[in-house]
């Protein structure tokens, strides 16, 4: 007695739901490139309904032992047997990509600059009021006193003046004859047996013009401390009043043009004329 193929899914579907369950979409997977797989209308008496080209896919309406229950996209229904069939579920990639949202863009402004991205910053413009003394900028300075090994002691002051107008935007910043500080960092006597004195010195801070003081250093590069001149040694280590050295501004020192230019436009006002002076009446 033959089952007719529906009555047979028929059968499975109802005893057997796990297996007839969907199972996604395949793909036909041909034994050599350019050849068919048969679609039977009945897994009983495998008559061909039609014929499946390599790579079509197809939607799988269950698995039944060795066949798998298939729908083409005509809408034809039959069986395919198992191997000649690739479960695209389980290969990656098989979903359809999910669309990209479209980016917000927001209304510009009279900030965004031409071409500049939405999330990038104006930068603050300069404030003309305020000026920089630069970081490194040499300032020129001269020993104000003698000082020995052999009379110096540790934590002493050391006294300089500046040697060179320094001047930044025009603006007189440090002027000359401007008091610089230091202090004594090491100072040792000469000793018997050919030990002979040593003595080191950093240099500290520079009077600015507005009566601030700004820091600075010894050397160039700047180094803990401040840095301090190179350690000197011999019978006892005496470096004369006058000797010169350079210290350098030790970071940026931001400064107001307002206290620098008081003096300045001052200066500039004319003198009163001799005539000027008769002019005016005598006091009683």
């Amino acid at each position: 007695m033959k089952f007719d193929a529906k009555y047979f899914a028929l059968f499975l579907s109802i005893f057997c739901p796990a297996i007839a369950q969907a199972q996604s979409v395949g793909q036909v997977e041909c034994p050599r490139t350019g050849d068919y797989v048969y679609l039977y209308s009945s897994m009983t008496t495998l008559d061909v309904r039609t014929t499946l080209q390599c790579g079509e896919q197809v939607q799988i309406t269950g698995r039944y032992d060795v066949y798998f229950g298939v729908r083409t996209a005509k809408g034809e229904v039959g069986f395919v047997p198992v191997e000649s069939l690739l479960l695209l579920k389980d290969k990656p990639g098989a979903k359809a990509p999910l669309a990209k949202p479209a980016p917000t863009v927001r209304e510009r402004t009279q900030y965004d600059a031409p071409g500049s991205t939405a999330g990038t910053a104006p930068s603050a413009p300069p404030n003309p009021s305020e000026f920089t003394l630069r970081n490194g900028t040499p300032i020129h300075v001269r020993l104000g006193k003698t000082i020995s090994s052999a009379t110096a002691h540790v934590g002493d002051a050391v006294d300089l003046q500046v040697t060179e107008e320094v001047s930044v935007d025009g603006l007189a910043v440090i002027p000359k004859d401007a008091a610089a500080t230091g202090i004594v960092k090491e100072a040792e006597p000469k000793k018997r047996l050919g030990h002979g004195g040593k003595l080191a010195f950093s240099i500290d801070f520079v009077r600015l013009k507005n009566n601030e003081k700004a820091a600075v250093r010894s050397f160039q590069e700047s180094s803990s401390g401040g840095g301090t001149l190179p350690l000197a040694s011999g019978k006892d280590v005496v470096v004369t009043q006058g000797t010169e050295f350079t210290a350098y501004v030790d970071g940026d020192v931001h400064l107001k043009k307002a206290a620098f230019q008081a003096e300045k436009d001052s200066s500039r006002a004319a003198p009163v004329s001799p005539d000027q002076k008769a002019s005016q009446p005598p006091e009683f």
